[in-house]
């Protein structure tokens, strides 16, 4: 079938990784220490198994211990050399690599392959055990919200004394917002603004398949992009800016914070610091902080993350929306009230509901935990979703598509220089739609490869499965047609 290239499942053979990281870190290494090699940050965006970044794990491990000899003058005996090898390479692992893919069974694959590769011989009695789900994230690397903007200029406004900007946001790339400097008076973050791309669906077969629908959609994208701003609109979209920035600035202070507090320490040779017992974190401790504050499950109060992911989420999920569930596409009205209450520019109040689950997590601080209260009230997504039921579609959009947002999911990194390598195979195949892959799956009988059928009974047999497919259809088409109108814009 086509899972294999709907999901990039392809194999990488060693000669090649081997090839492409060895000429990868021939540009990246000169001038380097060893302490460098200790500090360097790697990213495979599509990872698979993790083939690439278990490469760089070994080559940079063997240049480590080959630098450090040389700085410090001494040598590995070497029937201890194997052992402080397989140490740097579990250090690199734990802490310098990172990853992405869409498909969730290849991110576990990734973890044990990781592991596999740099275990080593336990000492004093314990074994070190890797810890990767702040590292290697399930997503698609492709589709995502970014830390980008757009100005008040660019909109057009129902003001008469506005004129009409000569090209409107959606004709420009939006600005990066560096992470140091502040947030102009008159941005707006793109994802809080429409697109023409959002829910555009134009292919003719689907067309005659779901005509009201289709034209629904038309209608709708018409009026919540087209429609001039209003001044309480461009107000209302400042101000939910300004919200997003400073859930932003906690965020990547907290994720790094959160980085420390489930890192172990791990000296390797030529290191004077020496890790202790009290020093480590329990795996079933970094679990529960991962669940509680970062995943938020469990826990009342939504944290700055998920509140930025439910935002970046929603805007990502108009370009994907279920073609049947046109008649649920929100107004502009909707759209930014339904943000304001997920952001926090509308508080919820805690109910004697809440009190049925923890308010804070367990695993934090109370003081840090009543100090974002303070600043950013309290949201709710779950009752949030209990209450929209627009929420509840956006949320399944979001669990089929998978979308990544680079700037949310690895914010502290990307505040303190980003990566230092990002290496891979790069996306190689277009974003397109085509029925007939589709059909000739479902009946192979239907491949242009294949020959000595009637063009009338061919065609009778389409329409046959177009008709059964029904949502099965419109899913893939839908994901096609979102991804080929988002990728160019970003």
């Amino acid at each position: 079938g086509r899972d294999r290239e709907n999901s990039a499942s392809y194999y990488t053979p060693e000669s090649l990784t081997q090839c492409l990281v060895k000429y990868a870190l021939k540009e990246l290494l000169p001038g380097k220490t060893a302490a460098d090699i200790l500090g360097l940050k790697v990213c495979e965006p599509a990872m698979g198994s993790a083939a690439f970044l278990n490469e760089v794990v070994n080559q940079l491990a063997q240049k480590y211990l080959e630098l450090r000899q040389q700085e410090t003058g001494q040598s590995i005996p070497h029937e201890q050399f194997a052992t402080e090898l397989q140490k740097v390479k579990m250090r690199l692992a734990d802490q310098n690599v990172f990853g992405v893919d869409l498909n969730p069974v290849a991110v576990e694959l990734a973890e044990v392959s990781l592991w596999l590769n740099s275990i080593f011989t336990p000492e004093k009695g314990r074994a070190f055990v890797p810890w990767f789900s702040q590292q290697l994230v399930c997503g698609n690397s492709l589709i995502g919200a970014r830390r980008q903007i757009y100005r008040v200029s660019q909109l057009p406004t129902s003001t008469a004394r506005s004129a009409k900007p000569r090209k409107l946001w959606h004709e420009h790339a939006p600005e990066e917002l560096a992470w140091d400097a502040e947030l102009p008076k008159d941005a707006i973050f793109h994802f809080l603004l429409p697109d023409p791309g959002m829910a555009a669906y134009s292919d003719k077969v689907i067309k005659e398949l779901e005509p009201d629908a289709i034209e629904r959609c038309k209608r709708w994208n018409k009026a919540f992009v087209g429609e001039s701003f209003s001044e309480d609109q461009i107000e209302h979209l400042l101000r939910l800016s300004q919200l997003v920035n400073g859930l932003w600035k906690d965020w990547a202070q907290q994720q790094s914070q959160l980085r420390q507090r489930t890192t172990d320490p791990l000296p390797v040779w030529g290191e004077d610091t020496d890790a202790t017992d009290a020093a480590w974190t329990s795996l079933k401790q970094k679990d529960s902080i991962q669940e509680q504050e970062i995943l938020g499950r469990d826990v009342a109060q939504t944290n700055a993350r998920l509140r930025l992911k439910w935002a970046m989420d929603y805007w990502c999920a108009l370009w994907f929306w279920p073609i049947r569930q046109a008649g649920s596409l929100p107004t502009r009205r909707d759209w930014l009230y339904e943000l304001s209450m997920i952001l926090g520019d509308y508080e919820q109040t805690v109910g004697p509901e809440d009190g049925q689950q923890k308010l804070f997590p367990d695993t934090q601080p109370k003081h840090q935990a009543e100090e974002f209260a303070d600043r950013h009230g309290f949201v709710d997504v779950e009752k949030l979703k209990a209450e929209f039921e627009r929420l509840r579609q956006v949320e399944a959009v979001a669990k089929r598509i998978r979308p990544l947002h680079w700037d949310l999911e690895f914010a502290d990194l990307l505040r303190n220089g980003g990566f230092d390598l990002v290496l891979g195979n790069p996306p190689w195949m277009r974003s397109e739609w085509s029925q007939d892959n589709f059909l000739s799956e479902k009946s192979p009988m239907l491949s242009k490869d294949f020959e000595g059928r009637k063009e009338s009974d061919l065609n009778h047999e389409r329409k046959m499965l177009l008709a059964r497919a029904g949502r099965e259809l419109l899913q893939e088409y839908e994901t096609a047609a979102g991804t080929k109108s988002l990728l160019p814009k970003r």
